[in-house]
Parts: C-alpha cells; sequence; structure tokens
C-alpha cells in the first residue's frame, strides 16, 4: 500500500469512527468545465456542516492551483 492509499484509510477509518458514510454522485463535463457533486450523508442531520467544510477543502484546493473561487451558498439552508 502506497503513501497516498494509507492516508485515505486512515481518513475512511477515522470517518467511520465519528460514525459518518455516505454515497457521493460526481457529474463531470470536461468540455464546458462542470462539475456537479451531489452527497447523501449518514447521518443525514451532518449534511450541512459536511458541505460547508467540504466546499472550503475545494476552494483550497484550487486556490493552491493559482485558481480564484467565489463561493454562493444558498439562504435559508
Amino acid at each position: 500500500m502506497n503513501n497516498v492509499e494509507q492516508q485515505v484509510a486512515q481518513s475512511k477509518q477515522q470517518a467511520a469512527q465519528g460514525g459518518l458514510s455516505g454515497t457521493a454522485i460526481l457529474d463531470i463535463h470536461p468540455t464546458t468545465g462542470i462539475m456537479r457533486l451531489k452527497i447523501n450523508l449518514v447521518p443525514p442531520e451532518k449534511i450541512g456542516e459536511f458541505v460547508t467544510n467540504y466546499a472550503k477543502v475545494i476552494t483550497m484546493s484550487l486556490n493552491s492551483v493559482n485558481i480564484s473561487v467565489k463561493t454562493h451558498v444558498a439562504e435559508g439552508e
């Protein structure tokens, strides 16, 4: 197992210990640069916190390759 695989395995173990699991659908349109992500989380009441934090991870990742990010969060959600 290489270093990346070990890190993924550790992250999965930590998430499982925290009671998180779920599924995701990633819809990619390479020619237009569009990606959509739908996440289903167990337990569902943690979805808001998870999605907000994951958006920060995506932002940091894009910033690290010199892409600026504008974020819109739907009101009332």
